[in-house]
């Protein structure tokens, strides 16, 4: 095979020299980069390739045993990944290879995994899309590296990157016990409740501040949740465009009903599909981290039988859908999404409680608006109001912005 790496090394150069380590993502710190295999999985748009290519410029800016190109880089010619590797390592001296998006490479896992049997002297690090079930496959990769999961910005990156406000995260143990003087400490940041909105409208995708423009930030989204249909899914699913559109329909369903308990036997009907396809098409849809699963049980089950109820992914898929579709979003669900999604995110477990709106290592929640009473859990042990509109925590009243900050 014949490469012509000099090519590739000037698209590399130039990528990386232009990334700026001012800001990184959380999960940065926490990539045992040592491993021989590590896999960084994520919904489009969120910075994968950013933190690839900043450990790239702190770690290879001047050494030439790495190299970093797109799965479908033309310049590859199509070549299989094993021969790639094995050229880049044997011929070139190169000693970490970094591939992104490498579900665009046929066979990838496979593939994968002889480079990692074949080649031990060889590192890789590689990206994919969240669509692809990278650890349940065919060829176990979990068994030879690790694959980690990069979820959207969380409230508190949000605040670093976009207003330059510097909070520090907390765990969930300490947010429960401490959650006044938590409050009363951020709080000092006067801002605080109108950055949160604005962190619900356009905070959890990096890209707005590439454009800082409301409206295109929305055509992106709308862009994404397209490509993540249209190509990752249509692709990696093996089914027909006729068959697509029902995905959308599933969402903007999700976006316009208030929260509550799941029946797929009325979606089903009004979509005019069977329950079995409605059901897989719903695993598709949280694969793809276009939604989220509020589990019954404390197990992590993700099938939907064990979901009460289901959500959009973020809040702001929500909030641009219901754009798309002209509907208002109803404050519940913006609220309830918000304390699902950054717990999720955090890898804690929220379930469905009947008496609350969610139940967290055997603490109560419900979640509302700052006029939100406690009838629903009047007697209920270790529950908690979480409030929207509110800048410091009272008695069993926790402000909801706090839980913006577990990552």
């Amino acid at each position: 095979m014949n490469i012509n790496i000099q090519n590739i090394k000037e698209i590399q150069n130039i990528l990386v020299e232009r990334q700026s380590l001012e800001f990184k993502r959380f999960l940065f710190d926490k990539i045992d980069f040592s491993q021989q295999l590590i896999g960084i999985i994520g919904p489009r748009g969120v910075g994968k390739t950013t933190l690839i290519l900043q450990y790239l410029k702190e770690n290879f800016f001047d050494n030439d045993e790495a190299i970093y190109f797109l799965a479908d880089n033309v310049l590859l010619q199509k070549g299989d990944l094993v021969e790639l590797a094995r050229e880049f390592h044997l011929k070139h001296g190169i000693n970490l290879i970094c591939i992104d998006e490498i579900h665009r490479f046929h066979n990838w896992n496979q593939e994968l995994k002889n480079i990692y049997d074949t080649l031990p002297d060889l590192k890789i690090i590689f990206s994919g899309s969240s669509s692809l079930d990278l650890i349940k496959g065919k060829y176990d990769l979990s068994r030879r590296g690790i694959i980690y999961n990069l979820p959207g910005f969380s409230f508190r990156e949000f605040l670093l990157f976009f207003k330059k406000v510097k909070i520090e995260n907390f765990c969930f143990e300490y947010l429960i016990k401490n959650f006044k003087n938590l409050s009363k400490e951020i709080s000092k940041e006067k801002k605080i409740l109108k950055y949160f909105n604005e962190y619900l409208l356009c905070g959890y995708y990096p890209f707005f501040n590439e454009t800082k423009s409301l409206e295109l930030y929305k055509v992106q989204i709308s862009n994404i949740i397209d490509k993540i249909i249209y190509e990752d899914i249509a692709s990696f699913y093996s089914l027909k465009t006729q068959n697509l559109i029902t995905f959308k329909q599933i969402l903007y369903f999700f976006a316009t009903t208030t929260p509550g308990e799941v029946n797929i036997n009325k979606l089903a009907s009004s979509l005019k599909k069977n329950h079995a396809t409605i059901s897989e098409y719903l695993k598709i849809l949280q694969e793809a981290s276009l939604v989220r699963f509020l589990t019954n049980d404390k197990m992590g089950h993700s099938l939907v039988r064990h979901a009460e109820k289901i959500y959009l992914d973020n809040t702001n898929i929500l909030q641009v859908i219901g754009s798309i579709i002209g509907k208002n979003i109803n404050n519940g669900m913006l609220r309830e999404l918000f304390f699902l999604n950054q717990l999720q995110n955090s890898k804690l477990l929220p379930c469905y409680t009947e008496t609350g709106d969610f139940v967290v290592n055997d603490y109560t929640f419900e979640i509302g608006g700052k006029n939100k009473n406690d009838k629903q859990i009047q007697g209920v042990k270790n529950s908690y109001l979480v409030l929207d509109d509110i800048l410091i925590g009272d008695e069993k009243k926790i402000p909801l912005y706090l839980f913006g900050f577990l990552y």
